[in-house]
């Protein structure tokens, strides 16, 4: 291959990288870093930045599991509610019932992934409007949650099998332990996505699912799997902070499902479905938290994170839309 050759393919394949959502999102990211950091030096601190992505680590899982539904057309509104059942279930079967780390965490996601069945079943089969299926098991198992307390705190640190609260209390490579798992996650989670066959399929049926159902795909089963694993990730973020702070509270994940589903659509995942990518994901939860962080640097009120929340999330709203009208006119 000649040298104009491999100039003109280095040139295509940077124009491919522009082009993506990804690429698109990475931009303002950038940009906030860059203006933050010019009024308040201190902001771009290893501190800092160490200080957010160990904040961020339950929230982009989060939101990782809430992509799934959102990918195959489907909102999942119960995702935070899901993450503090998770806790909450593990945190009392060792502390109450003395029972031991993996049997407890085994039974906690068992837990939450058949409250992935029961939205997926209410959605695809009962034909429940997902948005008022996921609200109604957001108070089902959010109540839940307080049927376990017995009045005092579910402290894992007081137990004697507590090897995994002294592993999440060290550093590995200068951050916590569940900061690498998040990392695994999302690069399994990517791969499956853009490199196997049931991720192009998963696309599918969120592009268009009369036109995969005639393809073959299984639609309604791809999208009771969404559910499932949307309930899973959600479970293991709910896992990873109880074990850090070593406490099970039931007000864990309070609030959680709506910054998930922003960092999703800031990310350029469509809310009509069939475009998603975790890297995405991860750089749309990581804009939300500069963004926030950004706010309480330049000296702004702490109420004004709700706003930015907002804003960030109506402007990729509006992105979308353009975008998908711009497809149907094609």
């Amino acid at each position: 291959m000649n040298e104009q050759a491999i100039q003109k393919t280095k040139t295509g394949a940077l124009h491919r990288m522009i082009r993506t959502d990804e690429f698109g999102v990475l931009i303002p990211l950038i940009g906030i870093v860059v203006v933050t950091t010019a009024l308040r030096p201190a902001f771009l601190s290893v501190g800092n930045f160490s200080s957010m992505f160990t904040q961020l680590t339950f929230i982009a899982l989060t939101a990782l599991g809430a992509s799934f539904p959102l990918m195959v057309g489907q909102v999942d509104i119960s995702t935070g509610k899901v993450a503090g059942f998770a806790g909450i279930i593990m945190s009392s079967l060792v502390v109450d019932k003395g029972m031991g780390m993996g049997p407890a965490i085994l039974i906690a996601l068992l837990s939450c992934l058949l409250v992935g069945v029961l939205n997926g079943f209410l959605v695809v089969y009962m034909k429940i409007p997902d948005f008022v299926a996921t609200m109604g098991t957001l108070y089902m198992v959010g109540g839940a949650r307080y049927l376990f307390v017995k009045g005092y705190q579910f402290s894992l640190s007081t137990q004697e099998d507590c090897t995994l609260v002294e592993i999440f209390d060290g550093r590995y490579l200068g951050m916590p332990i569940y900061f690498w798992i998040m990392v695994i996650i999302f690069a399994v989670v990517f791969v499956v996505i853009k490199k196997t066959l049931w991720g192009r399929r998963l696309l599918a049926v969120g592009d268009n699912r009369e036109v995969a159902i005639l393809a073959g795909i299984h639609a309604d089963r791809m999208r009771m799997e969404a559910y499932i694993i949307s309930a899973l990730l959600s479970a293991v973020a709910g896992l990873l902070l109880t074990l850090d702070v070593g406490v099970g509270l039931p007000e864990t994940g309070d609030g959680w499902e709506f910054r998930a589903i922003a960092g999703c659509v800031v990310g350029g995942v469509s809310l009509a479905g069939g475009k998603g990518s975790p890297l995405g994901v991860l750089i749309g939860v990581t804009l939300v938290f500069v963004a926030e962080n950004a706010i309480i640097f330049l000296g702004c009120p702490a109420t004004m994170k709700v706003a930015v929340q907002g804003f960030l999330m109506a402007a990729a709203v509006l992105c979308d839309l353009y975008r998908q009208k711009r497809k149907i006119a094609a």
